[in-house]
């Protein structure tokens, strides 16, 4: 999918070997189906695929949003409006770093691999202060506190915490 203002067909097909300057006899090609993205309800595609109809929607707000003098806020501003709007949301809590890089163009295979690293580092993170919450809960329930008191010192919700104490006791 292509968006954007410069004007090209509704849909296009594009050989790779027309982009290099010498062309050879290979055997193999590669064609590419290109759809023009930005009258994207006339698609057939749109009424077919939810997430290629979200994509579509996102790079609209982005478009209506976008500020060349403040590209990094208005692009944060279109992920907030289509989080907002239940667009790509499950995406773009996962990935709006990398999507601002990308959009951005400041993207590259080192950022790609810097941002992943970062993703797992937090996720690691998260997983051991869970971990260790879990720990702290099952000392203090075997000292005796409350389920409350349990709450407060670590934490978690009660129901985990009734889990818990349930496991302890058999």
């Amino acid at each position: 999918m292509i968006t954007g203002k410069k004007s090209i067909p509704q849909k296009q097909e594009l050989k790779l070997s027309d982009a290099f300057y010498e062309k050879d006899d290979s055997k193999l090609e590669l064609v590419v189906k290109v759809k023009n993205c930005s009258d994207y309800m006339n698609l057939p595609v749109f009424n077919n695929c939810d997430i290629l109809r979200e994509y579509c929607r996102f790079i609209e707000i982005v478009e209506q949003t976008y500020s060349r003098h403040f590209p990094k806020r208005s692009i944060r501003r279109a992920i907030e409006i289509a989080r907002d709007e239940g667009i790509l949301s499950e995406y773009l809590d996962r990935k709006s770093r990398e999507v601002i890089n990308m959009l951005c163009a400041k993207y590259d295979y080192k950022m790609d691999i810097a941002v992943k690293q970062e993703e797992a580092r937090a996720e690691g993170i998260v997983e051991g202060q869970q971990k260790k919450a879990v720990e702290d809960a099952e000392r203090a329930i075997k000292l005796g506190l409350t389920v409350e008191q349990v709450a407060a010192i670590t934490s978690l919700p009660e129901d985990k915490i009734l889990e818990l104490k349930e496991m302890i006791e058999n």
